[in-house]
């Protein structure tokens, strides 16, 4: 059985990967859907600890590309959900790559990305409540139900 609600920490995820030669693009960095493709997963991890089972991709809200992520940089991705519907959840993943000989690390991507939960019929199901508990998962709550709000139909 779910919990009612669940602290926004408890869905944090993070991924890393090692740029490698078969995921460049002409311009020699990292091929923007290989990017999408880390991007979506390390969205999935949070919403499938929110949800507490198996999730969808429903939109992929918005994706800013800052800088390129040369070959052979380590990429990371870290998601945490920010808001949640009856069955979605809207998450964000920051994207940060990493020269690995110095340690230089840089925030190079932002996405917003919307998940459903499902049940074992693939429908909709309702996902726990989702609590802030510090003044920064409180911004970011506020801000993405105000985003939010701006997507409601009339």
């Amino acid at each position: 059985m779910l919990p009612e609600s669940r602290p926004m920490s408890y869905s944090r995820s993070e991924l890393t990967w090692l740029v490698m030669p078969h995921m460049q693009n002409v311009l020699g960095s990292l091929f923007g859907g290989e990017l999408m493709a880390m991007v979506d997963q390390a969205a999935a991890v949070a919403a499938i600890r929110h949800a507490g089972g198996p999730v969808l991709t429903a939109a992929i809200d918005r994706v800013d590309f800052r800088e390129q992520i040369p070959v052979g940089a380590l990429v990371t991705c870290s998601g945490a959900v920010d808001f949640v519907g009856n069955s979605s959840m809207d998450i964000t993943v920051e994207v940060y790559s990493e020269k690995v000989s110095t340690g230089e690390r840089r925030n190079t991507h932002t996405a917003h990305i919307v998940f459903v939960a499902i049940n074992p019929d693939g429908k909709p199901t309702r996902v726990p409540r989702l609590q802030p508990q510090t003044p920064e998962e409180e911004a970011r709550y506020e801000a993405a139900r105000k985003h939010r709000e701006g997507f409601r139909r009339p």
